[in-house]
């Protein structure tokens, strides 16, 4: 059913609308470039292709991450004393995006592969830009809100766990077994990822281990709703889609009691007897 909605809104593509880095919305209409002529009107109207569509998000990718990096690139530079540690972080960080890049290959949206690719990675840029942003808004002097809720490992093994057992239950994807393991190299780089900075931590005093601490906890927040929405919503999309997803302003008590969007499509299909 996900694959017959993808590629009908393929096929109705018009165009592409970016709200943020990490979502697109879909605009109906053609994906071939045209001169439409109607009721004799020669207006002309051009229109994006499906490789110029995968060239920009290709480019805004490259952009995001660039920039997040250069920022980055700021820490060693403000924090001598921790070069080494952060080096060996950032490391971290980049097998794990690796491995995203590596399940991300394994989605087949047609001609919008590269989108949705583009997408999942820019889901991993998300999660280092929130690793370190509240450190830096710290170290320039300013205040810092914490979260409530604590996000605990159990947390993220449970949704890695439920986003496994949902691709082995989709009738519609191909190399499922191939996929499962990506996702699980995947959930290891994470762990790796994550078990530093909490040993990284230690290392800082206290009011910098706490602003650091709350960038590793608003990770595994952005992460816990990435593996909930189990790269849905990504590429293109239809509204059906949408209706089963965790909207953009959630908050803490509906990410922890969102069941997952696998759960949750699942029901609406039954409801609407698909």
């Amino acid at each position: 059913m996900k694959k017959f909605i993808i590629i009908i809104v393929v096929l109705i593509c018009m165009g592409w609308m970016v709200s943020c880095p990490s979502f697109r919305s879909v605009v109906s209409g053609t994906q071939q470039d045209s001169v439409m002529a109607q009721s004799g009107d020669t207006t002309e109207e051009t229109f994006q292709t499906q490789a110029e569509i995968n060239e920009a998000v290709s480019k805004e990718y490259a952009d995001y991450n660039d920039s997040v990096e250069k920022e980055y690139e700021r820490l060693p530079l403000v924090l001598p004393q921790y070069k080494n540690e952060f080096v060996k972080e950032r490391g971290l960080w980049q097998q794990y995006q690796d491995a995203v890049r590596e399940v991300a290959g394994y989605g087949d949206h047609g001609s919008s592969t590269p989108m949705f690719v583009a997408d999942v990675m820019n889901q991993g840029v998300k999660l280092r830009e929130e690793s370190f942003h509240n450190l830096m808004l710290h170290l320039r002097g300013k205040t810092i809100s914490k979260s409530k809720t604590i996000f605990s490992g159990k947390m993220i093994a449970e949704a890695y766990a439920a986003f496994i057992k949902s691709i082995g239950e989709d009738e519609y994807m191909e190399q499922k077994d191939e996929c499962i393991k990506a996702l699980r190299k995947e959930q290891e780089c994470w762990n790796r990822w994550i078990n530093y900075r909490g040993e990284f931590s230690k290392l800082m005093p206290k009011e910098m281990k706490e602003a650091y601490d709350e960038c590793t906890n608003l990770t595994m927040r952005a992460k816990l709703l990435q593996l909930k929405n189990q790269n849905q919503g990504l590429g293109l999309i239809s509204g059906d889609i949408m209706e089963c997803l965790l909207p953009d302003d959630f908050s803490d008590d509906a990410l922890l009691e969102y069941p997952g969007f696998n759960v949750v499509w699942k029901k609406y299909c039954d409801k609407l007897g698909l």
